[in-house]
């Protein structure tokens, strides 16, 4: 008996066929394991929004997110195998950051530009949440805003729901100066905030 990363068991009967199929994202990776390129393409479609976000908050670019991502996944690609009982999505996130952290280093300091601050959105949000949606935009901007050392630290951290043992492997630094280096980054970013939100204030009255 197999038992899938989702923790459903495969049940069989006479080794003939499988009664009770794990869900269909398992049954996706499995195919493309095989290499199978239709399932490609579905796990594809499945994560790249996911992946592309994470790429993006850290590199800030879209064309370089895009390359990025596309880079991530063929990466995944070549060792789903080694995934085990990861959830696909935490286990591509890390790739990704991994791949975009890669790219920002060999890549000239630049400054961020704001109005270029847009990611793809993971879910729709509803046009009458102005408020919400007004305060996620003032966040993002302060966060275009930082450094990018602080911008990597608060993406893993905040935006992709690494803890600082994790954040301190995928940046190769112990796990104190991963918390000490998130928490200057995190004094930046309220201050960030405070300016943005005052200028936005100013901007309406």
């Amino acid at each position: 008996m197999w038992r899938s990363r989702f923790g459903k068991s495969l049940v069989y009967i006479s080794g003939r066929k499988e009664v009770d199929v794990s869900n269909r994202t398992d049954k996706i990776i499995r195919a493309c394991i095989g290499r199978n390129a239709s399932a490609q393409m579905q796990f594809y479609a499945m994560f790249c929004k996911t992946v592309y976000n994470s790429c993006y908050r850290i590199l800030l670019q879209a064309e370089e997110a895009e390359d990025a991502m596309q880079e991530a996944f063929v990466k995944a690609f070549d060792k789903l195998e080694t995934m085990g009982e990861a959830a696909p999505e935490a286990w591509l996130r890390r790739i990704a950051v991994n791949t975009a952290i890669d790219k920002l280093k060999r890549r000239r300091p630049t400054c961020a530009r704001i109005e270029d601050f847009a990611v793809v959105a993971d879910n729709e949000v509803s046009c009458d949440e102005e408020e919400i949606s007004l305060k996620v935009a003032e966040v993002r901007r302060a966060i275009a805003c930082l450094p990018d050392d602080c911008r990597v630290i608060v993406s893993l951290h905040l935006l992709d729901g690494f803890d600082f043992g994790e954040v301190a492997e995928i940046l190769h630094i112990r796990e104190d100066a991963a918390r000490k280096r998130f928490e200057r980054a995190r004094k930046k970013l309220v201050a960030s905030l405070k300016t943005i939100t005052k200028d936005t204030t100013q901007h309406f009255n």
